[in-house]
């Protein structure tokens, strides 16, 4: 029978570098990267025969990883594969803002992220381009009278001042997206600025609750 090849799965959502914690409280250092989204056997055989682990050398931790979100030693790997199973159901701009808030509010345990995920759609936010020029609060005041607040740049673009110029010329884009963000939310990264509208429940679903959500074979033990 061939060996399954972990390493050449196309386009992983994270990778993680397992190691065989026993071994390694032992002065050995057991391990190997794993790609995710895997299939539950896959990751069964995975821990069994390259993480080695067994009755004597039951525990393991995730040593690294390669992953636009944060995560802790003690990750469950299944967990983390419930995840990047979720990931891979998203679309880019779901997943950039999930990522954002996470990293702004901190968030590194995989339940938490997974909640976020479940409710990407309740998160407000506006985007700005890292690239133009000007301050970010500058980018933020345009973001926020060409996408949010259309009825104020229309009554700005009505306001003439003289022959060919109006009041929407002159506005002053920074001072607004400055107050914009001292009262009504936060730059989660130089590219998505969250509102505190935003009501994210962190632990509104439960893993089981989830994995029932996605409803992916993989999940599942054959």
């Amino acid at each position: 029978m061939c060996e399954q090849n972990f390493s050449k799965q196309i386009n992983p959502q994270i990778r993680v570098y397992v190691a065989n914690l026993s071994k390694y409280v032992e002065g050995e250092l057991v391990g190997e990267w794993l790609n995710l989204p895997a299939t539950h056997n896959e990751i069964k055989n995975f821990l069994k025969n390259k993480v080695r682990l067994n009755k004597t050398h039951e525990e393991y931790a995730i040593h690294d990883y390669e992953s636009d979100f944060r995560f802790g030693e003690y990750e469950n790997i299944y967990d983390l594969n419930l995840l990047a199973v979720k990931l891979e159901q998203m679309s880019e701009n779901e997943k950039n803002v999930t990522i954002a808030y996470c990293s702004a509010n901190g968030l590194r345990d995989t339940l938490s992220i997974l909640n976020v995920c479940e409710q990407a759609s309740e998160i407000a936010y506006v985007t700005i381009d890292a690239n133009d020029c000007g301050s970010k609060e500058e980018k933020l005041g345009y973001a926020m009278l060409e996408e949010i607040d259309t009825d104020l740049k229309a009554t700005l673009e009505q306001c003439k001042i003289g022959t060919n110029l109006n009041a929407y010329t002159y506005f002053d884009f920074e001072a607004y997206g400055r107050d914009t963000e001292i009262n009504e939310g936060y730059f989660a990264n130089e590219e998505i600025f969250i509102f505190y509208t935003t009501d994210i429940d962190h632990n509104l679903y439960t893993i089981q609750e989830i994995k029932e959500k996605i409803d992916d074979p993989r999940l599942e033990e054959t």
